[in-house]
């Protein structure tokens, strides 16, 4: 039965979920501009023989976005690379503890990580740090990875809360993790989607 302690997780994770959703958005269209103006540049230097003033930095600086701003949504829907074949048959209560082991053991690097880069960032803005063409400063793009990995940690938080609540009641409705489907689940969602395709293509409802 939900509790007090079940509400603030869905409640957190339902906010939480908002911030990533508006990083990943900043995160594609970060690639969608950069292709706009890769195409532009190929077509200025071909076509007028003109280029963009300080194209590869812009293009090294602007790379961060959608290299880091996506991840915490990654690992909100499970969505990075699992190697999860040795935990098929357990019980879920053993299959929750190992992801609670996991989600602790990348809490401890992430940590390390958020402080070692927060380090780089403050000598980079006191050194006035730039890029070699432009002289572009990089700190803003220095400082974009100790927040991101910030959220990151806090995703990792609210997900190792629901797998100890889900350690106790291993029936209980995951809230703040993902549910990572089978391959004989991902196989039958598969087809039915195929078929679905194949009765849009033919306009024949199978029985």
């Amino acid at each position: 039965m939900p509790g007090d302690g079940t509400t603030a997780l869905a409640v957190a994770h339902r906010y939480w979920s908002r911030l990533e959703d508006g990083m990943n958005l900043i995160a594609a269209a970060a690639i969608f501009f950069l292709m706009f103006v890769g195409v532009f540049q190929i077509v200025g230097r071909t076509a007028f023989n003109t280029a963009i003033y300080g194209y590869i930095d812009y293009m090294e600086q602007a790379s961060a976005l959608f290299a880091f701003l996506g991840i915490s949504y990654a690992q909100r829907v499970g969505a990075h690379i699992r190697m999860d074949l040795l935990l098929r048959g357990f019980s879920l209560r053993f299959l929750w503890s190992m992801e609670l082991f996991a989600v602790l053991v990348a809490m401890l690097a992430i940590t390390t990580l958020v402080d070692s880069t927060w380090q780089n960032f403050l000598r980079a803005y006191q050194l006035g740090d730039s890029t070699i063409d432009i002289k572009l400063p990089v700190w803003p793009t220095k400082l974009l990875v100790p927040l991101v990995l910030a959220v990151l940690w806090v995703r990792l938080a609210l997900q190792a809360a629901d797998y100890a609540r889900l350690i106790r009641h291993p029936n209980a409705q995951p809230i703040a993790v993902p549910v990572i489907e089978t391959i004989e689940v991902q196989a039958q969602n598969e087809i039915q989607e195929a078929l679905g395709r194949e009765e849009k293509t033919t306009g024949e409802k199978r029985p």
